[in-house]
């Protein structure tokens, strides 16, 4: 681990290594992206060479180089890392298998690290999450869902990783405003994907299945450590910071069964792509960079949400509130989408 207190000097070096290992994997032809592997992420795929998927690997090497501390996680991580590298090869293709090998990995730390979720205000589950298996299965389950999510949404170059930097800035403002406890790592994390927003903008790097996978992982328990430190915060605060990966994977996996389709073949029909679409069909925007602008004009939602709300830190109503009408936004958005969609179909026929 690196010992640095100046910001900005680890600002310059991860920009300086993260030049150096994107062009060795350019150089080897290491992990470069393959189109036809995921048919939900092609929308990023525009330019002409495809840049590698070394985002994953960008964000072990450098939580090993500077995060203080965290030894399991990173233990743990390096392994969610692999799963998403073998992914990203074609080498594990079954997505029952990744959730097989995720769920050991996972579980595996969340025995050992004993970050399980065991209050969110309403008694009843909390009746049933005092059980120590039970809890444990239920964290297992609420980081699965952020980890898949994550590769869902990772469709739009910066949406993910824009996403998160707003999540770990809002936590910070939250500590302090409020004087909460707050790993520094997340500090240095937020540094990490600054310089990784910065090259994704500019089709240098994806995240690639590794990232999304290691970014969720890491994410998941950063903030359940987040929340078990501080018991004035709600458990939905939680909830209300990852709506969005969160039921976009479990929207997504209901809109499949619902569509007789199975839950593991890969779309088109997920909100962002949507937008993405209509914002072509309607011949609104021309530019290179649409993908990134769409990105980022869910992010600005997500910004101006988070800003409302967060506020209500510990307030369990409100959040539920702010969640419902975060889902409600998706939803009506969606389907007015959709309905276009289905408009102009009926109109050229």
């Amino acid at each position: 681990m690196i010992e640095l207190n100046n910001t900005f000097d680890i600002l310059v070096i991860i920009i300086f290594l993260s030049s150096i290992i994107i062009h060795i994997f350019n150089k080897n032809n290491f992990l470069i992206d393959q189109v036809n592997f995921s048919k939900h992420k092609q929308l990023t795929r525009n330019l002409l060479k495809s840049p590698p998927l070394c985002g994953g690997s960008l964000i072990f090497i450098f939580s090993v180089l500077f995060f203080k501390g965290l030894i399991l996680l990173k233990i743990f991580g390096f392994f969610i890392l692999i799963i998403g590298i073998l992914s990203d090869i074609n080498k594990i293709s079954s997505p029952a298998k990744r959730i097989l090998i995720q769920s050991i990995v996972s579980i595996s730390f969340i025995y050992l690290s004993n970050l399980t979720i065991t209050d969110i205000r309403i008694d009843l589950i909390n009746f049933v999450l005092d059980i120590k298996l039970v809890s444990i299965l239920f964290t297992l389950f609420c980081v699965l869902i952020l980890i898949n999510g994550n590769n869902f949404l990772d469709g739009l170059n910066t949406l993910v990783i824009g996403y998160y930097i707003l999540v770990c800035l809002f936590l910070i403002m939250l500590s302090n405003n409020f004087e909460l406890t707050i790993d520094p790592n997340i500090n240095l994390l937020i540094i990490i994907l600054s310089t990784l927003f910065f090259f994704n903008f500019f089709g240098k790097l994806y995240l690639g299945d590794s990232g999304a996978y290691l970014l969720g992982f890491y994410i998941a328990f950063l903030v359940i450590d987040f929340s078990l430190k501080n018991n004035s915060i709600s458990p939905f605060l939680i909830c209300f910071l990852l709506w969005y990966p969160a039921f976009e994977n479990l929207f997504s996996i209901v809109r499949r069964i619902v569509s007789k389709k199975k839950i593991e073949d890969a779309d088109q029909f997920h909100l962002h792509q949507m937008i993405y679409n209509f914002f072509i069909k309607k011949d609104l925007v021309k530019s290179i960079y649409l993908n990134t602008l769409v990105a980022n004009l869910i992010n600005i939602y997500n910004l101006v949400i988070f800003s409302y709300f967060y506020k209500f830190y510990s307030s369990t109503k409100i959040l539920i509130l702010g969640i419902l009408f975060n889902i409600s936004v998706y939803i009506i958005l969606y389907l007015l989408i959709k309905k276009s969609q289905l408009t102009v179909r009926r109109y050229k026929i």
